[in-house]
């Protein structure tokens, strides 16, 4: 198992429960052996939170991905060090938006 990281959009199938949000993005961090292992965790864990997968922009092994902001690079890898730690996805904070035109 290796810990994937993915950049997913989702629907909120209850906006009144998201502040009338209707849908978002959000970047998950999961244990998977593959990527084909990875979509079916991510589909469920956000099923969990009452959202709809709409799209997945990427999945791809974290392996320490390199970021340009030393404080970005410190909180992903923080969050794939929990989700390596987890059977859980572990979620970052969630981009929410109220309309598609957004």
């Amino acid at each position: 198992m290796e810990v994937y990281w993915a950049n997913v959009e989702f629907d909120i199938k209850n906006p009144p429960a998201y502040e009338n949000c209707v849908g978002g993005f959000v970047y998950m961090f999961l244990k998977a052996g593959d990527v084909l292992d990875a979509i079916p965790i991510i589909r469920e864990a956000l099923e969990g939170e009452d959202l709809r997968l709409t799209a997945i922009e990427f999945i791809a092994p974290y392996e320490q991905s390199p970021w340009t902001i030393e404080e970005d690079q410190a909180l992903y890898d923080s969050l794939a060090k929990e989700a390596e730690a987890s059977n859980e996805v572990v979620w970052d904070e969630i981009a929410a938006y109220e309309s598609r035109e957004e």
